[in-house]
């Protein structure tokens, strides 16, 4: 008897496998370009603002047209095309000696275009992004931990299973927080994001401070994919409450929504 795909089987079959994708809008190109972040997954924002600073000119001349950006751990392939008075620029990033399937990259570019000339909702076409691309999910972090610079706890997500670290959450996090109280100077230097490997007890972490906000990683192991995460949940965390933490109240239930990117990136 033949076996048929279920709909959603179909469906992830069909699916656009990248480490990251974004999507940028450049306005003002008459005036030498302004440029907003759309949407972006698996790609954080100071990589596609140094796609921007070092592409801008020849986007600007061209309005539609494509590059290929070897980098060290991977590959990005950008397409930009003029919508209405602005330029649009998909950014997406794969494994450096991977195959592109270049028909799948055209149609799925084809797709958002069409979106867009159509005068679809951002909503919309952020359901493309989420529907029809699929990144990597990573088992290489057992916790995270966001706090505050004087040591509130924003959000955790800890592994079950390490009960070691889910009995003792708030002492770890009274511990780094008390690290980065006497040592101002940490703080300062870290403010863009450096990140720091602090051995505590049989335990080891990764620290990275941007904003004056303190992300926690327990590590399993570190690799490229996951020293990369790290700083894409920090950029997201960023993003989505920066209006929030101005006028913080000590309210901490908001964060809670974190949960829903957390699960984009990492299996804990």
């Amino acid at each position: 008897m033949e076996k048929k795909c279920r709909p959603s089987e179909m469906n992830n079959m069909n699916q656009l496998k990248m480490l990251g994708i974004g999507l940028a809008k450049i306005s003002g190109i008459n005036t030498n370009g302004k440029y907003e972040i759309l949407y972006s997954k698996g790609i954080g924002n100071s990589l596609i603002q140094d796609i921007f600073e070092l592409y801008k000119n020849e986007i600007l001349n061209k309005e539609r047209g494509n590059s290929i950006i070897p980098l060290d751990e991977f590959t990005l392939y950008i397409n930009y095309f003029q919508h209405k008075e602005d330029i649009l620029v998909l950014i997406y990033m794969d494994e450096k000696n991977q195959t592109i399937n270049y028909p799948q990259l055209y149609m799925f570019t084809k797709k958002v275009s069409n979106h867009f000339r159509l005068n679809r909702s951002l909503h919309e076409i952020v359901e493309i992004f989420e529907n029809d691309v699929k990144i990597p999910q990573t088992e290489g972090i057992d916790a995270v931990l966001i706090l505050s610079s004087s040591g509130c706890l924003y959000y955790s997500k800890i592994n079950e299973k390490n009960s070691t670290i889910a009995n003792s959450e708030l002492h770890i996090s009274g511990f780094i927080s008390a690290l980065y109280s006497f040592s101002r100077e940490i703080i300062n230097q870290d403010s863009g994001g450096n990140l720091k490997e602090i051995n505590f007890g049989n335990q080891l972490f990764y620290i990275i401070t941007q904003d004056n906000i303190i992300f926690v990683y327990l590590v399993k192991k570190l690799d490229p994919l996951i020293q990369r995460y790290m700083y894409v949940l920090a950029d997201e965390f960023i993003n989505e409450y920066q209006a929030y933490l101005m006028n913080f109240n000590g309210d901490v239930t908001p964060f809670n929504e974190f949960e829903k990117i957390i699960n984009k990136y990492l299996k804990i």
